[in-house]
């Protein structure tokens, strides 16, 4: 407060007055000012009271200033008086009467000050109830108060006294609820809160509870307490005080919900307090962005958008003066979404015309105002839409049906401007056969009957006519003034010619259909037979009443079910199929027949498949000759030592045999399709080579003549040269050539070709050796490297140096395997690799190596096991486990690394060969990984070959494992393969014979 001459006098004052005196903010703040004699009467320190607020200070925590203080307001020169208590350092009650006054500010801005003044009054020992309630004025008090419901209770609740209007509200008798604790009456939700600290009872709060009928409904009180000390402070009773407010909730709860429903928030400013309250629906419209209670509006004003802020600010500056009014503005809340707000308001005053607080409402009109201005929006569209619309859109009369209004379409569409049709008839324009349908539609429609659209003919300007599709609607105005025909006619040439193109391929599908010489159908999803053709009844000897509903299962093979399920099923996810099966005759006889299945897609769905058969048992047995043909040629083609080139009309090769391509060193595959002179490389005297027209070969077989020519020098693919002599001779059919055969062979001196072959075997023995050497070599500092790195990680290293040596580790591993790998590459190069014969368990041998990639595949997220078909598959057999286990862990180690997602499966099976003492294993690597394209697969076996580039950066490796596995198993006499789709998966397989452990013992 200012230091004035007037201050000093009043504050001498206040302190020299002869009763406890203490001054306090209305709002919760710390003390203002405190007398002695306030002091004395409540045994404290002044300098202790004017740290605390009056909440704290235990004489004043008794009184309810929130109503004291809306009591003053409405009477601000009235004196209220209050009785209170506190507990003195030696237990004792200690009761005093309180006069509390509001003193004004002197401005609007300032918050007013309350003056509380103490007079001592009894002093008693701590008993059952203080000396302010007695028990007559107890009685009194409950005669007075039938629809509230008075307790008394012990500290922990349990119910010592219950008023008697506990049967009127309650159902329960006082001898029923007696003895009886609280929380058992109360809602499961309210008692499991009543067990919290703080909160069975209180002497500030009031709490909203529900209480349970003895009928079994939910009664809702508002329960405030009062405390009933002992001499030492302690609490001893609790008496409490319910007031049924079950209408009042009630009506809160359907106010709050009719708020809702119409998007209104309501709010309330204490304009002494300067707080504002907003409820629950208001602060859901502002996305509770705001809190319930709030010291100013700066919260609800930061979530207006800045073009609105000003406008509203200088409302709510106006509406604090005491002005009632309604203003609309735009909010934007965190996710960006933008509301807009009506605000509306009242302000009540004070008998001295000052205003105390504003009531108001906001209401959320965002979709209103989107309605609105989609209706304007919808308006302007119409507006467009009938000028541009591709439509021909008009009114007309209901009498002669005389246009009143055509849009500008008409033109594009008839030929006709508007003003040009406007007065006249619409039957003037339309087709001479179609006027009477559409007059009775036009009837139909005047008398308000639901019509389809009809389609009719219009007479374009120029003569031709044109299908249109129209909908009409009547429309009758107030007073029948204005009675309308509105038309929308669309341009449908197209359609219709499109619907008789459908209708000509409706036709085209049924001949397909019943003419076609194969057996047609059609089956839902379960298999069963829905429509076929007579052809499907002649197939299989059942008639079409018994097909249709029937399963295809029984009329399979069975043989052939697994397999034809797996098609159907394929379809069915949408992928075409063709396969051949066998059928069984309803006589009984089986018929071979191929299947195309193709799905029946409707809307992007598979909904049934489609079938074609065919009886392919003609066709089955003619393949049979014809491959019985060409084993027959082919074994005598693949017999003969001399090599056999078939050429086209133009020189190219059509086939070559197994001797002809090894002795001009091709694969055959390669020399297909090439020409002749690129494959027959044959010399001049003068050393150079043949080309194109220059060749005798290539002019023999273009002009269709006989060749023939001994000791001529023919180059191999390789750049190695050789003595031949060829024929060549046409092939004629039926009077028209069709190529020429040559047959040739090689004359080189033996003796040449055996010194070329030793050379030959002597570089290949060199290189091995080289490899082997090296291989040798780099293992020994590779191993000192490794050495070193281990002793170097057992020293102290921060987490980089850790890192460092991680790589390295890795790094000198893997070079270390590649060693590994050319050493065994070299060892069976060089025929140093020899097997042993043991026994071994191939359970446990399988169970090691897939324990050794568990944890890689476990990493990645694969699953990997391994079956055994114990039926055919010993459980002990002889052969080397070792180069077994290398097969088997090379295989898996590369299925796990070319596999993403899915599972990798070992299948083992078992064959023993009739009248042999040989058994042979089948082993296969199965994964669903990235797969390998067909025409990349004849790579996979050959030495340093990678598939691509990109593939070797990605997973590494040195295209030695499937060689040497490959090596590995034929070296154990066994063969090695795979089958494999891109992106679907692999299956590699390998057998090798060996024996059982039975079988060495009685055949030592």
């Amino acid at each position: 407060m200012m230091q004035t001459a007037e201050n000093w006098v009043w504050e001498q004052m206040f302190d020299k007055l002869p009763f406890g005196a203490i001054l306090i903010s209305a709002v919760d703040e710390p003390v203002a000012m405190v007398n002695d004699r306030f002091c004395e009467i409540t045994e404290s320190k002044r300098s202790d009271l004017l740290q605390l607020k009056p909440s704290e200070i235990q004489v004043l925590s008794n009184l309810s200033f929130q109503q004291i203080l809306q009591s003053l307001i409405y009477g601000p020169t009235s004196t209220l008086s209050r009785e209170s208590y506190f507990i003195r350092q030696d237990g004792r009650q200690v009761h005093v009467a309180v006069s509390i006054s509001l003193l004004e500010p002197p401005s609007q801005d300032r918050t007013p000050w309350i003056m509380c003044c103490l007079e001592p009054g009894t002093v008693q020992e701590g008993t059952a109830l203080p000396p302010i309630i007695k028990n007559d004025e107890l009685l009194a008090l409950i005669s007075k108060s039938g629809q509230d419901l008075i307790s008394i209770s012990s500290a922990d609740g349990i119910i010592e006294y219950i008023s008697p209007s506990a049967t009127d509200i309650l159902g329960y008798t006082q001898e029923e609820m007696l003895g009886q604790h609280r929380g058992k009456y109360y809602h499961q939700v309210d008692s499991e809160q009543m067990k919290e600290p703080g909160k069975l009872f209180s002497e500030k709060d009031s709490f909203v509870r529900r209480i349970r009928h003895k009928e079994g409904h939910y009664l809702w009180f508002e329960t405030s307490f009062q405390l009933i000390r002992g001499a030492q402070g302690e609490i001893d009773k609790v008496l409490a005080i319910g007031r049924n407010i079950t209408k009042r909730k009630t009506d809160e709860d359907t106010l709050a919900h009719a708020q809702r429903i119409a998007k209104i928030g309501s709010w309330r400013w204490d304009l002494i307090t300067h707080t504002l309250t907003y409820s629950d629906e208001m602060r859901r419209i502002y996305g509770y962005q705001i809190n319930a209670i709030e010291p100013n509006h700066d919260a609800l004003m930061s979530l207006v958008i800045p073009e609105d802020r000003e406008r509203l600010e200088q409302v709510v500056r106006t509406a604090v003066q005491g002005k009632a009014d309604e203003i609309i503005y735009r909010i934007q809340l965190k996710d960006g979404q933008i509301r807009t707000i009506r605000a509306q308001w009242d302000v009540t005053v004070t008998n001295e015309g000052r205003p105390m607080e504003m009531v108001g409402m906001a209401q959320d009109i965002t979709e209103q105002v989107m309605i609105e201005q989609q209706s304007l929006e919808n308006e302007n569209k119409y507006k467009l839409i009938t000028e541009n619309s591709l439509d021909f859109i008009s009114r007309s009369t209901i009498d002669c049906f005389t246009f009143l209004y055509c849009s500008p379409s008409c033109y594009s569409l008839l030929g006709y401007r508007p003003e040009e049709m406007v007065g006249t008839s619409t039957f003037d324009y339309v087709y001479a056969e179609d006027i009477a349908p559409l007059q009775d539609y036009l009837e139909n429609c005047l008398e308000g009957k639901m019509l389809t659209p009809i389609t009719f003919r219009y007479i374009h300007k120029d003569g031709r006519h044109i299908w249109f599709e129209v909908n009409c609607k009547y429309i009758s105005t107030q007073g029948d003034q204005k009675n309308e025909i509105i038309s929308i006619a669309r341009d449908i040439s197209e359609r219709k010619l499109m619907e008789f193109k459908l209708k000509e391929s409706e036709q085209r599908y049924r001949s397909l259909f019943e003419y076609n010489p194969s057996a047609v159908y059609s089956m839902n999803l379960d298999g069963d037979y829905i429509t076929a053709n007579q052809n499907l009844q002649e197939l299989t000897g059942y008639t079409l009443d018994e097909l249709i509903g029937m399963y295809f299962g029984p009329i399979v093979a069975e043989k052939d079910m697994a397999r034809t399920l797996f098609h159907f099923n394929q379809a069915k996810e949408g992928i075409p199929q063709s396969y051949d099966l066998t059928i069984i005759h309803k006589d009984g006889r089986p018929i071979e027949i191929n299947t195309i299945n193709i799905p029946i897609f409707v809307d992007d769905e598979v909904v049934g498949v489609y079938g074609i058969t065919r009886d392919i048992t003609e066709r089955i047995r003619t393949m049979e000759e014809i491959k019985k043909l060409s084993r027959e040629l082919t074994l005598l083609l693949n017999t003969v030592s001399e090599g056999i080139i078939g050429l086209d009309i133009h020189g190219q090769v059509a086939f070559i045999n197994p001797a002809g391509a090894a002795m001009l060193d091709y694969e055959p595959a390669t020399t297909i399709g090439r020409p002749c002179d690129q494959i027959i490389k044959e010399i001049r005297h003068d050393g150079t080579f043949y080309r194109g027209e220059d060749s005798p070969l290539v002019q023999a077989v273009k002009q269709g003549v006989p060749l023939s020519r001994a000791e001529i020098v023919l180059w191999r693919g390789d750049g190695t040269s050789f003595l031949a002599d060829y024929q060549v001779n046409p092939i004629w059919d039926q009077g028209e050539r069709k190529g020429a055969v040559m047959v040739f062979r090689d004359i080189t001196d033996e003796k040449e070709i055996i010194r070329a072959k030793e050379n030959a075997e002597r570089a290949d023995q060199a290189k091995t050796e080289f490899l082997t050497m090296m291989s040798h070599e780099l293992r020994t500092p590779m191993n000192g490297i490794i050495g070193m790195i281990e002793l170097l990680s057992a020293t102290e290293l921060d987490e980089d140096q850790q890192n460092y040596i991680h790589i390295l580790m890795e790094s000198s591993g893997s070079l270390l395997h590649i060693l590994n790998e050319i050493l065994d590459f070299s060892k069976i190069e060089t025929g140093n690799m020899t097997l042993n014969h043991e026994p071994i368990d191939l359970r446990s041998l399988l169970e090691v190596v897939v324990d050794l990639f568990s944890a890689k595949a476990k990493e990645k997220g694969l699953s990997l096991s391994f079956n055994i078909n114990s039926a055919n598959v010993p459980d002990v057999i002889i052969g080397d486990a070792l180069r077994l286990r290398q097969v088997l862990v090379n295989l898996i180690s590369n299925a796990i690394k070319f596999t993403h997602e899915g599972s990798i499966t070992l299948n083992v099976e078992g064959l023993r060969r009739t009248g042999t003492q040989e058994f042979t294993l089948a082993f296969q690597v199965k994964d669903t990984g990235i797969g390998i394209a067909p025409e990349l697969q004849h790579q996979l076996f050959t030495s340093f070959s990678q598939l691509h580039p990109s593939l070797n950066r990605k997973y590494g490796g040195t295209g030695l494992g499937l060689a040497i596995s490959k090596k590995l198993v034929e070296l154990m006499g066994g063969v090695i393969g795979v089958e494999s789709r891109e992106n679907v998966g692999s299956s590699f397989y390998f057998t090798i014979p060996t024996h059982t452990l039975q079988d060495v013992h009685t055949n030592p």
